[in-house]
């Protein structure tokens, strides 16, 4: 089997450079090269090769010899002539002609449809897999087809071989496919007769799962070979075995070295001090993660606890643990939002380095769409391409793919260390474009989700698989929560045990601090000692008046203290600080919303850090009061002397009371117990249904289950304090609990059975959209969606307004910012407020082309809106609503983006 290729593989090429159209790198060679560059990869990176490679009863050369074969034909589709005939010149150069038919199927779509009706029935006729020759065909069929695809589907989603295949390979063609395939097999499959492959449950369902990770591991190769500066082109023509020990094999060595993919080397786990501030005492909970006797496999760990505590350093600590017992190489840690991802990825940068050996250069990424405005975020990883490389539809090497390696929110899961939403990591689990590469460096990595308690139905159903999967690739996660409800506990133990096939078995009511452990042993819950200092009592006052709380907001005013009202809708946000600020002074009254440009947010969540952070002076603080929405409401290190909220379910409640006397070190705060005052209708017995919407008509569509704000209300009543760890349970059991939902007044139930419908609704929606790891990589939904749009969430769609300052010789920004002066001018909005631009002339139409390259995503998916400028300093501009209506849009640094109907 180890005959030379004949002449014919040599007519094809697989790479041209754009500046003359005739200098190009032979189709042969450049598959050798990704060939090469994914056997070094499983070489050189244990975990990925133990991901894979763990479970399949086959020894280890022998699996390297497969997946090496595979990623060494994974672009036979583009033997077929009218691929050729893309570029005419080159192909009449090469082959003395030119195909006149079009490329109309994609050469991923030919390649699979050329390996089913060409290669597979060669190698089942020659034994190229060493497999029983009495070994039914279509058993073996069924056994390799995952990895076929796997291999078929490089450009980052899986194809199906359709098409006639006489129509789209020519004779010379189809020798050609054959040859070359026959070529590969000599080079990678010769071995030993006693290495026959016979078909097995067991195997199959083995090769079937973990043909996600051959995806990622394809996609990967593929790019990571395409860099022209390394791999020369190459159009001499010498055998495939010379130019695999010449060419492919130093050149894959010399690009997987700068590609910056491989795994940094862990250093010892120091000890739970190294994580802490210089003579910190560890809390209780640290103390058992540190010791915690790790099972030896993967393990799921949920941590409760409250805010703190430490569970931060305990997940690091944990997490730090497995990468030195071997069972991971780095971390992805996913948060609720944009913002506590940036106020965690400052964490890390203190202590991820820790982690690794002295001399190590480990990445640490920030994954989340406004990445590139945090100063922060290390030097991109992966080599440069050459973008005079052409490659076409999209192909990695290309001038489209140079675009998508810009993109770090998906190299984020390929570093030693990434932080971002929690987005990022759900993606690996839909049909997305790339998301094997997603979920083939997520498996190398302990996954940690922060403030898991935050997420809706949907995301929730969508984690519950991300579990599956990461447990069925014997991967590692750790879930910390201040305010899990038992059965959002009893689910995520449920999901993980099902990836890693074991039954779930059920789990105690166990009050908080508590670690649950998930192994293959079982499950493991182990309650803790709460720490005495973050044992906290906040008293609960509720009213049914704004005017009790502006009092109560001036007298710590008066004290020279700092207050927060957190307030359930920007509207009601805006209104307060306008009223406020008119009242008090912009000098003492600040606004944090989600509706600011990405650099007014920037700017005004420093300020907030500054007037409200741990490092905060007393006169920094004194006198200082924030309106705000929920983005202060989870991870950002930020504490008030007197704090306001409306009513919300005792979940968010809880975790609003956390940011009130945070830090108890600071003067006049021993053995006071501060007030939170929530601004609620009174908790009557027998409620109407309008007794929310009556006090917050606008909040009634933030959380619509009404019942569980009355039962909320009602029971902060009725106890008037938050003793947390002791009450944790109780208060989360006391309204989400099934108990406690059976009480809810009939007049409430309306909303309860509204928004349990919809939960349903989306909880079947994501088990639709999920992926399945049993499944195997295929495209099982008809059709698999760009990033542009991210179905990660759902809820009303948003759209991105880039907003510009109209001036006379143009639109500029509205940030100033540099480079990403642009990025910074972006806010998110409903699409149901800005659906799309409305331009007042040809001329500013004519702009708005000019500068859309300029843009992030050159445009794509947002709209541009310019703004007259105002003596003020803000800003006013037009657009239309999803009714097609003309709205008037007004933008100030101060109070953020508004919109109202009708025409300047």
């Amino acid at each position: 089997m180890s005959s030379p290729a004949p002449d014919g593989i040599y007519r094809y090429w697989g790479k041209y450079n754009t500046d003359d159209g005739l200098t190009w790198h032979l189709l042969a060679y450049h598959c050798l090269d990704v060939a090469a560059v994914g056997r070094e990869l499983i070489r050189r990176d244990p975990q990925m090769f133990q991901k894979i490679a763990g479970t399949i009863p086959l020894r280890d050369e022998q699996i390297c010899s497969l997946i090496t074969f595979f990623l060494a034909v994974h672009d036979i589709g583009k033997f077929s002539g009218r691929f050729q005939g893309i570029n005419p010149a080159l192909q009449s150069h090469l082959q003395g002609t030119a195909c006149r038919m079009p490329y109309s199927h994609h050469h991923t779509a030919m390649g699979m449809l050329a390996f089913m009706r060409e290669v597979w029935p060669l190698a089942l006729a020659e034994g190229w897999f060493g497999t029983d020759p009495g070994e039914d065909p279509y058993d073996l069929e069924d056994l390799f087809l995952p990895w076929i695809r796997a291999s078929a589907g490089h450009h980052g989603k899986p194809v199906t071989g359709n098409g006639t295949f006489s129509e789209l390979f020519g004779p010379m063609d189809r020798e050609a496919v054959c040859e070359f395939a026959r070529a590969c097999a000599g080079l990678f499959l010769s071995g030993p007769p006693e290495e026959s492959i016979r078909y097995s449950t067991e195997l199959h369902e083995t090769f079937t799962r973990v043909s996600w990770l051959i995806a990622g591991l394809t996609v990967l190769s593929d790019w990571i070979g395409s860099d022209a500066g390394i791999f020369r082109y190459h159009q001499d023509t010498i055998p495939l075995s010379e130019y695999w020990q010449r060419c492919a094999v130093p050149g894959a060595k010399a690009t997987v070295d700068a590609a910056g993919v491989l795994p940094s080397v862990i250093a010892p786990f120091p000890g739970m001090a190294s994580l802490l501030p210089e003579n910190a005492v560890p809390t209780p909970l640290q103390e058992t993660v540190a010791g915690y006797e790790l099972a030896g496999g993967p393990s799921l760990f949920i941590i409760e606890d409250v805010t703190g505590s430490g569970k931060t350093e305990a997940a690091l600590a944990m997490a730090h643990r497995l990468m030195e017992g071997g069972s991971a190489e780095g971390i992805f840690m996913g948060l609720p939002t944009m913002a506590t991802a940036n106020s965690m990825y400052r964490r890390f940068g203190e202590k991820y380095r820790q982690l690794y050996r002295d001399g190590e250069h480990p990445s640490l990424l920030l994954a989340h769409s406004a990445r590139e405005l945090s100063s922060l975020w290390r030097q991109s990883i992966g080599p440069k391409i050459d973008k005079k490389t052409f490659s076409p539809d999209g192909e990695a090497g290309s001038a489209e793919c140079a675009a998508w390696l810009s993109d770090n929110r998906k190299k984020a899961l390929l570093a030693d260390v990434g932080v971002g939403t929690v987005d990022q990591a759900l993606m690996s689990v839909l049909p997305l474009h790339h998301q094997s590469l997603r979920l083939l460096g997520l498996a190398r990595h302990v996954l940690i989700v922060d403030e898991v308690h935050a997420y809706d139905e949907y995301m929730n159903t969508l984690l519950e698989r991300l579990l599956q999967f990461h447990a069925a690739f014997g991967s590692s996660a750790i879930l910390l929560s201040a305010t899990l409800p038992g059965r959002l506990r009893e689910r995520f133990v449920a999901a993980y045990c099902s990836g890693l096939r074991i039954p779930a078995p059920p789990i105690r009511e166990a009050d908080p601090p508590l670690v649950t452990v998930v192994s293959t042993g079982g499950v493991d819950e182990k309650a803790l000692q709460a720490n005495a200092l973050s044992r906290r009592t906040v008293a609960a006052e509720l009213t049914d008046n704004e005017a009790d709380v502006e009092s109560y907001l001036e007298h710590a005013l008066q004290e020279g203290r700092c207050a927060c009202w957190i307030r359930n809708t920007v509207t009601d946000a805006i209104e307060t600080y306008q009223r406020l600020a008119g009242r008090w002074g912009d000098e003492h009254v600040k606004l944090f919303h989600a509706r600011f440009t990405v650099g007014d947010r920037q700017r005004i969540e420093d300020d907030v850090l500054r007037w409200f952070g741990k490092r905060s002076t007393d006169a920094d603080r004194r006198g200082k009061i924030l309106i705000a929405t929920q983005v202060v409401e989870q991870s950002l290190d930020i504490d008030f002397d007197a704090m306001v909220t409306d009513l919300a379910p005792i979940d968010l409640i809880i975790q609003r009371a956390g940011r009130l006397h945070r830090h108890r070190e600071r003067r006049g705060r021993t053995d006071v117990i501060p007030v939170l005052l929530i601004l609620s209708p009174t908790p009557v017995k027998a409620p109407g249904r309008d007794w929310f919407t009556s006090v917050f008509p606008r909040g009634g569509r933030v959380y619509e289950k009404h019942g569980q704000l009355w039962l909320t209300a009602r029971l902060l009543a009725a106890r008037g304090r938050i003793v947390m760890p002791e009450d944790a349970r109780l208060l989360i059991e006391g309204v989400f609990g099934e108990t406690a939902q059976a009480s809810v007044p009939d007049a409430l139930k309306f909303w309860e059975i509204q928004a349990d419908g919809k939960d349903r609704g989306h909880m079947a929606l994501a088990q639709i959209n999920a992926l399945r790891p049993e499944a195997g990589y295929a495209d099982l939904h008809g059709q698999w969606e760009d990033d542009s749009r991210t179905p990660t969430r759902l809820g009303e769609p948003s759209i991105t307004v880039v907003l510009a300052r109209r001036e006379k010789d143009g639109f500029r920004p509205w940030s100033d910012g540099g480079e990403d002066a642009w990025a910074r001018s972006q806010v998110s909005v409903r699409e149901s407020l800005i659906a799309g631009p409305v331009y007042s002339s040809p001329a500013d139409e004519s702009e708005a082309e000019r500068v859309k390259p300029f843009l992030p995503g050159r445009g794509k998916g947002s709209v541009l809106i310019p703004l007259t400028l105002a003596a003020d300093g803000s800003g006013e501009g037009r657009a239309r609503n999803g009714k097609e209506n003309e709205v008037t849009v007004t933008y100030d640094p101060r109070i953020g983006l508004q919109i109202r109907e009708g025409r300047l």
